[in-house]
């Protein structure tokens, strides 16, 4: 079994996994071109952007260097990317990543992951896919994929490698369930994009994840005086928030399941922290130049309920900001340890070429990091829950909630996993 992988290894997968596709000399000496500007490009938007003008210890003139030199002796077009995708893992930093330029013709797995606990479980498989004759089912575990052990630690590596970077014709992976281990090879399927691209310019992550379609907020009563509210994305503008205070402060006890948020508007999270605190300090934003002290709402009183707090390790950003700036005010968090996702990035678009054909591509830097009112950092740590609670491989295949019908019943209401389930798939 090959060692974990880190960033500044995501070449040697890129080397590994496919073979060089390009024979004619010509053509990756363009290749090479372009990607050496592509680099220069983003050591411009690092020293010019990120927050921290030290870098944190990197050596980024090293760090350039050394791309430069690989790049130089790159074989194919999956190398370079995966070369200037691996000085951006470098960083450490988990808004700050190199976009490729946009395929006409990408794949489709048909199958995803999520990490639970310390495991990689099979999160969904669809059922037209390969994934799926062959055979993949949600809860098992992924023990390796393209010869990599898969871990905490690397998985968004690996992720973002396989997805964005190198997308693979096939996988080969290796699963576990209920302690017996199988190979399996998964075909892909090759989707046709529309080939206009016309996302040049920058703006925020906040602005980027806004053109999401993610599911709506709600809240269901489920006793007298026990509410539990759904916030699976903070991807909303404020007031779509604000329409779940009245429960909120009518409600004796809350359970708050911000499980699958994976971040959003920070307006729309210091709207949902309000609920709970009046003019408290969120947390501090770090730039490079000035720090901005980021409260809740000032005037009228906190909602006076007992609350819980469910997160999961898709809970990220904004959401892991508020589910931490909650629990430092007493409230018990329960579930699995966050995505540990909280600095916040910018996204440059860029162009090569001239004329009507040009290259696109993006950089994302880290503009600013996130400091807790504790004096901490949640940036690559995450949330720590009070009490551990994690589904088993069988629940996550049953669409069982466990976690939900604990927190229920810690609050003096009886329902069952399968009912807990469908409130928490609304």
């Amino acid at each position: 079994m090959r060692t974990p992988l880190a960033g500044s290894l995501i070449v040697a997968l890129v080397l590994t996994a496919v073979p060089a596709q390009r024979a004619a000399a010509q053509s990756i000496e363009v290749d090479r071109l372009r990607g050496l500007q592509m680099l220069d490009q983003i050591q411009k938007d690092l020293v010019e952007h990120y927050f921290d003008p030290t870098f944190h210890g990197v050596d980024l003139t090293g760090l350039i260097a050394r791309a430069r030199q690989r790049i130089g002796a790159a074989s194919s077009l999956g190398e370079i990317f995966g070369i200037l995708g691996g000085v951006c893992l470098d960083m450490r930093d988990s808004h700050t990543m190199f976009g490729p330029p946009r395929r006409v013709h990408d794949v489709q797995y048909g199958w995803g992951w999520r990490p639970t606990g310390d495991r990689m479980l099979v999160a969904w498989v669809a059922a037209d896919s390969d994934a799926h004759a062959k055979g993949l089912r949600v809860g098992d575990t992924v023990a390796e994929i393209a010869g990599y052990a898969v871990t905490r630690a690397n998985h968004a590596t690996l992720w973002y490698l396989l997805w964005q970077l190198r997308p693979q014709p096939k996988l080969a992976l290796i699963v576990e369930r209920e302690g017996v281990r199988r190979t399996v090879e998964i075909e892909s399927s090759i989707v046709t994009l529309d080939s206009r691209l016309n996302d040049l310019g920058q703006y925020t992550m906040q602005e980027w994840i806004m053109q999401g379609d993610d599911p709506e907020p709600s809240h269901q009563w489920l006793a007298d005086g026990v509410l539990y509210w759904r916030l699976p994305t903070l991807q909303l503008e404020p007031l779509r928030v604000v329409v779940h205070e009245r429960a909120v402060r009518k409600a004796t006890k809350v359970i708050l399941d911000l499980r699958g948020n994976e971040g959003g508007s920070q307006a729309a999270m210091v709207r949902a922290a309000g609920f709970f605190a009046r003019d408290a300090e969120v947390l501090t934003r770090v730039m490079r130049r000035e720090r901005e002290v980021v409260r809740t709402p000032k005037g009228g009183k906190p909602a006076e309920a007992e609350v819980i707090v469910l997160v999961d390790s898709h809970t990220g950003s904004a959401a892991e900001i508020l589910a931490r700036f909650l629990q430092l005010r007493g409230i018990r968090v329960v579930g699995d340890r966050t995505s540990g996702h909280v600095t916040s990035g910018r996204i440059f678009g860029h162009a090569l070429g001239d004329g009507d054909i040009k290259v696109l591509y993006r950089v994302q830097v880290a503009v600013a990091d996130g400091i807790m009112p504790d004096g901490k950092r949640l940036e690559g740590i995450g949330v720590i829950p009070d009490t551990f609670s994690l589904p088993t491989p069988d629940d996550l295949e049953k669409k069982l909630d466990p976690v939900l019908a604990q927190a229920a019943a810690s609050f003096g209401v009886t329902i069952d996993s399968q009912r807990a389930g469908r409130l928490s798939r609304q």
